[in-house]
């Protein structure tokens, strides 16, 4: 197996346990607090890396530039606690196979965003893929209806789309700092900064209320989606970002959709609609376009 190879193989594993994380966050939403929840799955996501990082920081002994880690800082504020929060109210509000597909569509963003904010080219073909994802977004948060501000699941749809939203430009803007410092380094400081965050909006809510009151088989899954789910995937997803590029990289999450639903099916029983499916259908179609359309060859200079 060639080194390209592994790195695929490795993306998959890591898609089908990042797909782990809807079901299991749905299996106890209802027994911890959203907010609460959001907030412990990265500190101990934090505590497990902490080791990581500082081996790496000896190694490399140069110290980071002020400025780095202060736009780190801030790309943990949107990427980590941002995400987190939108993610975890929406599953609460909405469902885990929605939130796999949904909180998953970072694709079609990424491909609508990018070059607006990096400059990244792009090409008619690959807009249109996206365009075909956005209306796959719209039918599973609309349920295939028109616009309406009622229904069991929609304002959970809604806050899931904000999540795919956040993750998409942490991940631009993430980009440069994965290639000049590797996987870890940018992974620790985002997660940190974004706990941080997360505990003073704990602090200042009810939700530190709920902490002391989380059952010990709620623990388990919390080690789960934290350790697991959170602190072995990010730094090797951040890795393949610099192996095997960033449109092939984020392209793989196209299968947490598929994994996602099947999961929550098989493990919490869903049942999700026609529209469910004719949406992811056409989410899944969509990230497969933007990752096999290839861009237009520049020409040559003079």
């Amino acid at each position: 197996m060639n080194s390209k190879a592994k790195w695929f193989s490795l993306l998959v594993f890591v898609m089908l346990v990042w797909a782990t994380v809807y079901p299991a966050t749905k299996s106890i939403v209802g027994e911890v607090d959203p907010l609460a929840l959001a907030f412990l799955r990265y500190l101990l996501a934090t505590m497990v890396l902490l080791p990581f990082y500082l081996k790496e920081r000896r190694r490399k002994r140069d110290p980071l530039p002020w400025r780095d880690l202060r736009e780190l800082f801030l790309l943990g504020i949107l990427g980590i606690s941002g995400f987190s929060l939108f993610l975890t109210f929406g599953i609460q509000l909405s469902t885990a196979a929605n939130g796999s597909v949904l909180a998953n569509s970072q694709p079609i963003f990424t491909t609508l965003l990018a070059p607006l904010i990096i400059k990244e080219r792009s090409s008619p073909l690959r807009l249109a893929g996206a365009m075909i994802g956005v209306i796959g977004v719209y039918l599973i948060v609309t349920s295939g209806k028109l616009i309406s501000l009622e229904g069991g699941t929609f304002w959970g749809n809604v806050l899931l789309v904000a999540a795919s939203l956040s993750i998409s430009i942490y991940s631009i803007l993430l980009k440069r700092y994965v290639k000049t410092y590797g996987g870890l380094i940018p992974s620790f400081l985002t997660m940190l900064s974004g706990s941080v965050f997360m505990l003073l909006v704990v602090l200042a809510c009810p939700a530190r209320e709920s902490l002391s009151g989380i059952r010990p088989h709620d623990w388990l899954m919390l080690l789960y989606i934290g350790i697991v789910g959170t602190a072995l995937v990010y730094p090797l997803f951040n890795m393949a970002l610099k192996k095997v590029g960033v449109i092939r990289a984020v392209g793989f999450k196209l299968l947490i959709p598929v994994f996602g639903v099947s999961l929550s099916m098989l493990l919490i029983g869903e049942e999700p609609g026609i529209t469910t499916f004719l949406g992811a259908f056409l989410v899944i179609a969509s990230v497969y376009l933007i990752q096999r359309i290839p861009l237009p060859l520049r020409r040559p200079a003079g």
